[in-house]
């Protein structure tokens, strides 16, 4: 499940924490809310464990020409990344949403989504532990009708 990033067609990328200041990842120390990070302290490894973290929202910013150059890009691609989403603030729905709607704004979800597609890793109870959090129907119904609600409002 692990994307591949090709690094010389990003520019930047704006990490969203939901954490407070001073969360760690793969590096580096968060501010809550926020944060850019310039393709040049990154690497694909560090990119990856970010992704990873339920408390961390990525969003990829690409170069304007490489972008541009790219022509059609399909929804796994970085230019679809900036455009689905990218006004939509998912810090400020319920809490217990924030996960999926992370998932779903990296995903670049244009159609409602499975349950099943919406599964993704937290942190466990004990140190280093990760576990598999499985996303109810219920659940997947309110961030999608929360996202669609906060794109709409974003236009």
């Amino acid at each position: 499940m692990a994307n591949k990033f090709n690094l010389s067609l990003i520019a930047s990328v704006i990490v969203t924490c939901m954490q407070p200041t001073g969360y760690r990842r793969a590096g580096f120390s968060f501010e809550q809310g926020k944060n850019s990070i310039p393709v040049d302290k990154l690497d694909e490894q560090k990119l990856e464990a970010i992704e990873k973290d339920a408390r961390l929202s990525m969003q990829i910013v690409p170069h304007v020409e490489s972008a541009a150059a790219q022509g059609q890009l399909d929804a796994d691609n970085l230019g679809s990344t900036v455009k689905l989403y990218e006004q939509v603030d998912y810090t400020q729905a319920p809490q217990e949403l924030q996960p999926i709607l992370a998932v779903m704004i990296d995903a670049q979800m244009s159609l409602k989504p499975k349950v099943d597609q919406l599964t993704y890793e937290a942190p466990g109870e004990n140190d280093g532990e990760v576990i598999e959090v499985k996303v109810s129907a219920k659940d997947r119904d309110a961030a999608w009708q929360w996202l669609q609600d906060a794109a709409s409002e974003a236009k």
